[in-house]
């Protein structure tokens, strides 16, 4: 019983043996067959690139495209500054690292050369992606808003109840009243931006509406100490999108 016993102990150690190492092959493969399979994930092919720009064309990477755009908005607060433009009433935003590209104003007509080159996704392993990088860029026409500080030169004053807003975010509530004040067909504002004697302010502050949640920008025209309210604006928080107020019919219109 005793030399059965000893030969069955060993075929059992043998079998464990062999099966512990077919296991950690198999194992090995399955790791790195995964690692591949992540790889390729996050790597995303360069074929078939479209942009909005160019709608009906196959790009290429690294090739240059030049096109004239309209400037919406430049943000420089992610990642990779943005740089927003629009063309054919699609709008696109380059990346860009340009330190020349914060001077225009919304609604200038600019030239920009551009190209199609990789990015980067922040998250679990850097994602890499294909989008539209701004080369150079140049003014060819000034836009409504830049028109208008010609003509409008005093500074245009505000008052808000909302202490811990950024100087960023009160820039771009500035540019905001601006772009309407340059484009408005109420004629109350036509009228006060005519004036000489026309003296623009604007209050901020934070409304609900409709379950939605606007900053809330009340323009006037200032004259002996008295405040005019000539136009309610309401700001979407998420959207970002400008609306006029209609008082007599309690409703927004959105302001494009």
């Amino acid at each position: 019983m005793k030399p059965f016993y000893c030969l069955a102990l060993f075929v059992l150690l043998l079998s464990c043996k062999e099966n512990k190492e077919i296991t950690a092959e198999n194992l090995g493969k399955t790791v790195q067959k995964d690692s591949i399979k992540v790889t390729e994930t996050n790597i995303v092919s360069n074929e078939n690139l479209v942009s909005d720009l160019r709608p009906n064309e196959k790009l290429k990477t690294e090739e240059r495209y030049s096109d004239q755009v309209e400037f919406i908005n430049f943000d420089g607060n992610g990642d990779y500054a943005l740089f927003t433009v629009q063309k054919n009433k699609k709008l696109v935003s380059f990346y860009t690292n340009l330190e020349d590209a914060r001077p225009f104003k919304r609604g200038d007509v600019l030239d920009v050369e551009w190209k199609m080159d990789t990015i980067y996704e922040a998250g679990e392993g850097e994602k890499q992606g294909f989008g539209e990088w701004l080369i150079t860029v140049k003014k060819v026409k000034d836009g409504p808003v830049s028109l208008f500080r010609k003509k409008y030169k005093n500074p245009i004053k505000y008052t808000s109840e909302k202490d811990e807003l950024t100087a960023d975010f009160k820039d771009y509530l500035y540019e905001q009243v601006e772009y309407y004040l340059a484009n408005s067909k109420n004629e109350l504002v036509k009228l006060a931006i005519k004036s000489p004697n026309a003296d623009l302010s604007y209050s901020i502050e934070e409304k609900e509406k409709d379950g939605r949640s606007y900053y809330v920008l009340g323009i006037s025209n200032d004259f002996e100490h008295h405040t005019n309210i000539i136009q309610w604006l309401y700001l979407d928080n998420e959207t970002r999108n400008l609306y006029e107020y209609d008082l007599a019919n309690d409703k927004l219109v959105k302001f494009d």
